[in-house]
């Protein structure tokens, strides 16, 4: 886990410079989960673009049920809305390399967003479908504070995963308020909840 962490650290230290960098913090009944994203243009007609999604879990209880999630996408766009990607994503000891859309929209006040990388990944001979994305809403209600809304989202053919943040903001730095984790398994049906407390910063 150290080792995958500091992997993680060095990505992050790599890409970020000039870059969207998010970090974010739950404090939940079950587990602490820790979130980082980056988003980065690589040209400055923004038609190549790097998108890096780090999670990592500490359960209170039994180290062994931590995880970590790595995801990466390099995306070329054809348009402001589509492009295409490629990347992979790191699951404790698992690699799964990837290739699919990147779908993004943003309105016109730029206070709701969607970023969205359905993708096909290839691991042990199979074909393994997904969607990763990111829904936010960040309404505002004077000139330094405004609400904050914001779902991350996966689903493949095992699981499917949302990360649901309802809170205030302030000038689009912070973000506080209450957190739900939602792990629903495909296989045996179960439903795993966990819910707390989050922070968040923009830089």
């Amino acid at each position: 886990m150290r080792t995958i962490l500091l992997i993680a650290l060095l990505l992050m230290g790599g890409i970020s410079i000039h870059a969207q960098i998010v970090l974010e913090g739950l404090a939940g009944n079950k587990q602490a989960h820790y979130i980082n994203y980056v988003e980065k243009d690589l040209d400055s007609l923004a038609k190549w673009n790097l998108f890096n999604l780090n999670r990592f879990t500490v359960n209170y209880k039994d180290k062994a049920l931590n995880t970590v999630s790595i995801e990466g996408q390099l995306t070329y766009q054809f348009k402001p809305w589509i492009g295409l990607s490629a990347g992979g994503g790191f699951y404790g000891e698992l690699f799964v390399p990837t290739i699919g859309l990147s779908l993004s929209h943003t309105n016109k006040r730029a206070d709701l967003f969607l970023q969205m990388y359905p993708t096909i990944g290839i691991t042990k001979a199979l074909i393994i479908p997904s969607v990763l994305g990111i829904i936010g809403y960040t309404p505002k209600i004077s000139k330094g504070w405004g609400l904050s809304s914001q779902i991350i989202f996966s689903v493949d053919p095992l699981e499917a995963s949302q990360i649901v943040r309802i809170g205030a903001d302030y000038k689009n730095k912070i973000q506080f308020g209450i957190g739900v984790d939602l792990l629903q398994n495909f296989e045996n049906g179960n439903l795993n909840i966990n819910s707390g407390p989050f922070m968040r910063f923009n830089f």
